[in-house]
């Protein structure tokens, strides 16, 4: 969806800085896994569908992505910038934690009205039949 959707391309305001990183730890993962036939066909998709993918890939750029910042743009709240901070687990390296935490208060404060129109939401949302009422 990163690279082929033209909507959630449009949420990132920094997406080229993104899509960088992105590509260098997608490299970083096939060289972990360089027999894994899903993850080379998904590079394939992605190099055959997205001339910015290919070109990106084409760097040979590697590394892990562990901290960064995302300049987002919601399509009702508009702009929300977050720092974000990637905890890897050294015993289990496939399981990582990712922290987002506002980088203004700007930020902060649209993220709450976003909590709470979600809140509302889901409340005002009927019960379906597969739900339960506990």
């Amino acid at each position: 969806m990163f690279f082929l959707d033209v909507l959630t391309r449009d949420m990132y305001r920094n997406w080229h800085e993104l899509a960088r990183v992105h590509v260098a730890y997608l490299r970083l993962t096939a060289g972990r896994y360089p027999t894994d036939a899903r993850l080379a066909e998904l590079i394939g998709e992605l190099a055959m569908c997205s001339d910015d993918f290919a070109t990106m890939w084409a760097t040979g750029d590697v590394s892990d992505c562990t901290v960064g910042a995302m300049a987002l743009q919601h399509p009702t709240v508009g702009a929300v910038n977050v720092d974000y901070q990637v905890w890897l687990q050294p015993d289990s390296p496939d399981h990582r934690l990712e922290i987002y935490t506002p980088k203004e208060s700007a930020s902060a404060d649209t993220l709450r009205v976003l909590t709470c129109q979600s809140r509302l939401a889901s409340e005002s949302r009927p019960i379906s039949s597969t739900e339960s009422l506990t």
